[in-house]
């Protein structure tokens, strides 16, 4: 147990040495000594001196740079000074002086006794080989931390270099978009287009089908869905058709399905005065519809028309090509040797053979199935 000075009750050094025990501690570090040392900037509850340091701490605080704000190793102390109006408990150091904070003067032989004590001494022999282990670890730890970090950095690279490789039609992408279109793609996927109708959404080509993702702030909140979004897939095989409504400078692109039929000419107007959920026809809403400016549609037209040739490729039926088998045998096709020789004999009767050939064959026919 540590000793306490006269303005340190036992109930508050108990939290306190339990606080810093395996936490703030080298291995082979002790409390010597606590006292009522406090300080307002930066802010200590109490300062302790232990067999390797002065401390000055703040047990409350959930990382140890905050629970331990001062401290001076025993190797760095130059000189102590308890002197002043106030007997504040200051150390002196290479780099200047650490002020611990004041103490009363019923505490001043109490902490110079232990202070003193502790730069004569040094720090102790184990505590010092647990601060060369902790440094160790601490390295490593960097070290695995930096390698993480690069290796990340590296794939973030990759990432961005291959969104880069994206053709984009209108404005750029924002990372929380590629985010939401990531949860739609296989590993090492990317689309081979995209049409970024920013508040509206965005239309997303891969190589075999189509997502219109509704998603982000005011994207989610013009789709009905404030907070959430809509995210819908459309397989090439299932897309019947393409449309864009245009007027003079916006329109709806539409994707057609089997479940998606189409909602005839859109008026951006007709339900301005709806909530956002209450018109079956608005294309802000509908799952299957990207409102988007004319130029951006034109702009996109030689990629649609592309991706039209994909749907259709994509609905024509595959042709399974079926070779025929191996032809059999002799002895598989007539039923072996005795009825081979029984059907030359029937043909040399006939007289389909003659003698020689009649001889010839038998002669093949054992010869073949021998």
């Amino acid at each position: 147990m540590a000793q306490l000075s006269s303005k340190v009750k036992e109930k508050n050094a108990a939290k306190w040495e339990n606080s810093l025990q395996g936490k703030d501690l080298y291995p082979g570090e002790v409390v010597w000594a606590f006292v009522n040392a406090r300080r307002m900037k930066p802010v200590t509850q109490g300062a302790a001196i232990t067999n390797a340091r002065i401390i000055g701490f703040l047990t409350n605080q959930a990382d140890s740079k905050h629970r331990v704000p001062l401290e001076v190793s025993a190797d760095q102390i130059r000189g102590l000074d308890f002197e002043g109006k106030n007997l504040h408990m200051r150390v002196h150091t290479d780099v200047g002086e650490v002020d611990f904070g004041p103490l009363d003067k019923t505490e001043v032989e109490f902490a110079k006794y232990y202070a003193d004590y502790l730069w004569r001494s040094g720090v102790a022999p184990e505590v010092r080989e647990g601060q060369k282990a902790a440094q160790l670890e601490e390295a490593a730890e960097a070290a695995a931390a930096a390698e993480e970090r690069a290796a990340q950095a590296a794939l973030d690279a990759e990432v961005r270099d291959r969104r880069n490789q994206v053709r984009v039609i209108g404005p750029d992408m924002k990372d929380k978009w590629w985010d939401a279109i990531a949860r739609h793609s296989h590993d090492n996927e990317m689309p081979w287009f995209i049409i970024n109708g920013g508040s509206a959404g965005r239309l997303v080509a891969f190589e075999d089908r189509l997502l219109i993702s509704k998603t982000g702030g005011m994207t989610s909140f013009m789709a009905g869905s404030l907070g959430g979004g809509r995210e819908t897939i459309f397989p090439y095989a299932e897309i019947t058709n393409i449309e864009f409504n245009g007027g003079f400078a916006t329109g709806v692109l539409e994707v057609l399905t089997p479940s998606y039929q189409g909602t005839g000419n859109h008026d951006y107007w007709r339900s301005s005065s709806k909530g956002r959920n209450k018109a079956h026809d608005d294309p802000w809403t509908l799952s299957n519809c990207l409102p988007i400016a004319k130029a951006l549609y034109q702009e996109a037209q030689p990629l649609l028309n592309e991706m039209q040739r994909k749907i259709a490729d994509a609905k024509r039926p595959q042709v399974i090509v079926q070779h025929a088998p191996a032809p059999t045998t002799v002895s598989e096709s007539s039923g072996g040797l005795a009825h081979e020789l029984e059907r030359l004999a029937d043909m040399h009767q006939r007289g389909l053979l003659d003698a020689d050939e009649f001889k010839a064959a038998k002669m093949a026919a054992i010869a073949k199935m021998s």
